[in-house]
């Protein structure tokens, strides 16, 4: 009896943070021209053609982020393993739909060299979405409002 409560609070919890992502994602006014990603980075030295050596960033893999449960659970797997394993960090960027084809999915290796860099420039470290708990707390208040007066 007790597991089919937890499945029903892991479900209601899934479906708040897919609430609360398509609110943070179409709150921003980058979500019209622009795709939401979010990728796992290392920092790694590449070695120029004079024989010296240049910090670049070396990206695992982008994830473009959409209001789904695959987005949600995406990133709770990469906010674990950027909280685990050392020398990785969890970054998110806005990058022009255009280029959607040339990076979604895809690690520094198979990357252009000039979009890596321009990753490297823009990317933001931190809670992806930055204000998502006062957010998820407005989620929450809503649902309960809508449960309370029978909206």
């Amino acid at each position: 009896m007790k597991m089919k409560h937890l499945k029903t609070f892991e479900k209601r919890e899934t479906e708040n943070q897919v609430e609360l992502l398509g609110d943070l994602l179409s709150e921003n006014p980058a979500n019209e021209t622009h795709d939401f990603y979010i990728f796992l980075a290392s920092e790694k030295f590449v070695e120029t053609d004079g024989g010296l050596y240049k910090k670049t960033v070396d990206i695992e893999r982008m994830i473009r982020i959409t209001p789904d449960e695959a987005s949600v659970s995406a990133m709770k797997g990469m906010q674990m393993r950027a909280m685990v394993q050392q020398g990785v960090r969890l970054y998110h960027i806005w990058l022009p739909q255009e280029i959607r084809e040339d990076i979604e999915g895809k690690g520094g290796d198979s990357i252009e060299p000039w979009l890596v860099n321009l990753i490297d420039e823009h990317k933001r470290a931190g809670d992806v979405g930055g204000e998502g708990r006062k957010v998820m707390k407005d989620v929450q208040q809503r649902n309960r409002d809508m449960k309370k007066y029978n909206l």
